[in-house]
C-alpha cells in the first residue's frame, strides 16, 4: 500500500469516519453519516473535489453507490470487518442493517495516520458529528436527515413510516 501523505480519495473519508465511530450499525447508517459529513462540515468544503460521494435521493434517503464500493474495498483490505447483528425491534427495515461494521487494528493504524493529517478543527468537527449521529437509532437519524434535507427524501419509501412513528 502506498504511503499516506494526503487525504485525496473517498476511502480516506471512510477511514476517518471509522476511526471516530469504531463501529457502525448497518450500511444505511454508514450512508447517512457520510452524507452528513458532506453536508455539515468545513472539512468537506476543503476536500470535496477529491472525496465527494455524489449522493442522490433514493429509497431510504440520500444514497451513493460509491459507499458500497468503499465498504467492499475496506472489507477486502481487512481494515474493517462485518458481523451479523439482530436489528433493534424499534428500527424500520431490519433487513437493511443486519451487519455491523467494526474497524480492525490494521484499519485503525491507517485511519490514525489520516486523522493526524487533518487540521485539529476538522478532527474536532468530524469527531463531534460522529458522536452526535452514530449513537442515534436509525429511525431518529433518518427523521433528522429527512427533515433537514427534504430534497434527499423525495424518493424515500419509508418517509411516511419514519414520521408517523412515536418518538
Amino acid at each position: 500500500m502506498a504511503r499516506i501523505d494526503e487525504i485525496d480519495r473517498r476511502t480516506d473519508v471512510v477511514f476517518i469516519l471509522f476511526y471516530f465511530a469504531e463501529e457502525i450499525r448497518g450500511v444505511t447508517k454508514l450512508q447517512k453519516l457520510l452524507f452528513l459529513i458532506e453536508q455539515e462540515t468545513e472539512f468537506f468544503e476543503e476536500y470535496k473535489d477529491d472525496v465527494a460521494f455524489n449522493f442522490a435521493p433514493y429509497k431510504m434517503g440520500p444514497f451513493s453507490d460509491e459507499v458500497y464500493s468503499e465498504l467492499e474495498f475496506l472489507l477486502q483490505l481487512n481494515a474493517i470487518e462485518s458481523k451479523s447483528i439482530q436489528p433493534e425491534a424499534s428500527e424500520p427495515s431490519p433487513s437493511l442493517k443486519d451487519k455491523r461494521f467494526i474497524i480492525t487494528p490494521k484499519g485503525e493504524k491507517i485511519a490514525k495516520t489520516l486523522v493526524e493529517l487533518l487540521e485539529p478543527s476538522y478532527q474536532v468537527e468530524i469527531e463531534e458529528l460522529v458522536e452526535k449521529y452514530n449513537s442515534m437509532y436509525l429511525r431518529d437519524l433518518l427523521r433528522y436527515v429527512y427533515s433537514t434535507y427534504p430534497d434527499y427524501a423525495v424518493e424515500s419509501e419509508i418517509q411516511d413510516k419514519i414520521f408517523s412513528e412515536a418518538h
